[in-house]
């Protein structure tokens, strides 16, 4: 008897769509499968996707790697089983392997999608045999990383910035070279050709170089860098070319970052970010001149919890204590994401202490903010700030996108309407059915 052969699975834009018939299937038939999880009736969602196609497009050479989609309006036992409650949501599952995908985060555009997929499909190391070999692997690129190793068995392990370790997620290419004789050969040559500045603090500038502004804002950060070179590197980072992508992922800059200014101490390993809505010559040259007199703070995973963080009507939300505070099971959390320096939100704000004081006193709600250019929140995607959103109590980790206007009326009808809601699905009997 003949076997019947499966038709192919849909596709839409080279983009395989997925649902929980074929999701199984999809997942035996890819070496590498990056399922996009998306909410077609979100703005961030469909904003993706479009990115997302067209990475799908990029990558069609990549054989062993297929990009899908999973509409979670309709797939909610897939969202449910991969724990999607925001979106959208990246996930890289590798040889068909169901349990524990790798989170695909900090990308929005096509470059970036296509860079993160490949920094992880690709090798982590090419070895080189002979000088020749090292001579037009180190030609092949502005910036290589090269490891002299004695034995085999010894591990590429580099080491940059934060000591967070490159041996796969490389930032540039890396070549490893094991025969002892080479190392004293490569030594020899390359001796007098060694120029060290000796200058460990490099000041990067994130930009599209195919944006409108960009020749202001290059001009300005070239007249910053005339006073201060003797001090500071300055460098161009182009967030437009997708070989700079992991690079925006280490230093974690997002398309509504740019553009960026970021300064790294190489002997320190300390990152620093410009607080600042343009980037102009005094801004720049502001932000360098408070580095190099031990006034501006470091980034870091999360600012210090203030001592009064929860004695305002507004409490102030960090890193550290983010995800304990709004994923709770006892009140509902109203959080404003936003940026203090950025004058949108200077606006915002201001109606946000208006929105606590009038919720100051509810035992079920409590109005808070969150500084998401300082704090790393890693459970929330922000795609945008200000951005607000709503967490209802209880053990599923819910989050709710307020979508409405930013004004005083439309937050306090929005928090009425979501402490009714909650009232009414409460006082139902036995079963609850959720719409």
């Amino acid at each position: 008897m003949q076997k019947v052969k499966k038709p192919k699975i849909k596709e839409d834009q080279s983009v395989l769509v997925l649902n929980k018939d074929n999701f199984d299937r999809a997942l035996k038939e890819s070496k590498f499968l990056l399922v996009n999880f998306y909410a077609p009736l979100s703005g961030a969602s469909l904003t993706l996707l479009t990115e997302f196609e067209k990475a799908a497009v990029q990558l069609k050479s990549e054989k062993q790697v297929k990009l899908s989609k999973v509409d979670v309006s309709t797939e909610k036992d897939l969202a449910k089983e991969f724990g999607i409650q925001d979106y959208p949501v990246l996930k890289l599952f590798i040889r068909g392997e169901r349990k524990n995908p790798l989170n695909c985060t900090g990308v929005s555009s096509a470059s970036s999608i296509a860079t993160w997929l490949r920094r992880r499909i690709g090798p982590s190391a090419t070895r080189l045999l002979n000088i020749t070999h090292i001579e037009t692997f180190i030609a092949s690129e502005d910036v290589v990383v090269v490891g002299f190793f004695k034995f085999e068995e010894e591990r590429l392990d580099f080491k940059i910035a934060n000591g967070s370790s490159l041996e796969k997620d490389d930032l540039t290419k890396f070549i490893k070279v094991n025969e002892l004789s080479l190392v004293t050969e490569y030594n020899q040559m390359t001796s007098s050709k060694i120029f060290n500045v000796g200058i460990d603090s490099h000041l990067l500038l994130f930009v599209d170089k195919t944006a409108r502004e960009f020749n202001e804002i290059y001009e300005n950060f070239k007249a910053a860098a005339a006073d201060l070179r003797a001090q500071i590197i300055f460098i161009l980072v182009d967030t437009d070319e997708s070989m700079n992508g992991r690079l925006r992922e280490f230093f974690q800059i997002r398309d509504m970052d740019v553009p960026a200014v970021c300064l790294i101490n190489t002997t320190e390993d300390v990152r620093y970010r410009m607080r600042a809505d343009q980037v102009t010559t005094e801004s720049v040259k502001k932000f360098c001149q408070d580095y190099l007199n031990g006034k501006e703070k470091p980034q870091q995973y999360s600012e210090d919890l203030p001592e009064d963080w929860n004695k305002n009507p507004v409490k102030v939300l960090v890193g550290s204590n983010f995800d304990e505070f709004v994923f709770n099971t006892s009140k509902s959390v109203f959080v404003l994401f936003c940026a203090p320096w950025s004058e949108r939100c200077k606006h915002i704000n201001s109606i946000w202490d208006q929105l606590g004081e009038k919720y100051k006193d509810s035992e079920n709600i409590v109005i808070a903010k969150v500084d998401i250019t300082a704090n790393d929140i890693d459970s929330v995607i922000i795609e945008e700030y200000p951005s607000v959103k709503y967490f209802p109590p209880g053990s599923d980790r819910k989050i709710v996108h307020y979508t409405s206007a930013q004004t005083l009326n439309a937050f306090s009808k929005f928090l009425d309407k979501q402490g009714k809601s909650k009232v009414r699905i409460s006082t139902m009997p036995a079963t609850v059915h959720f719409i």
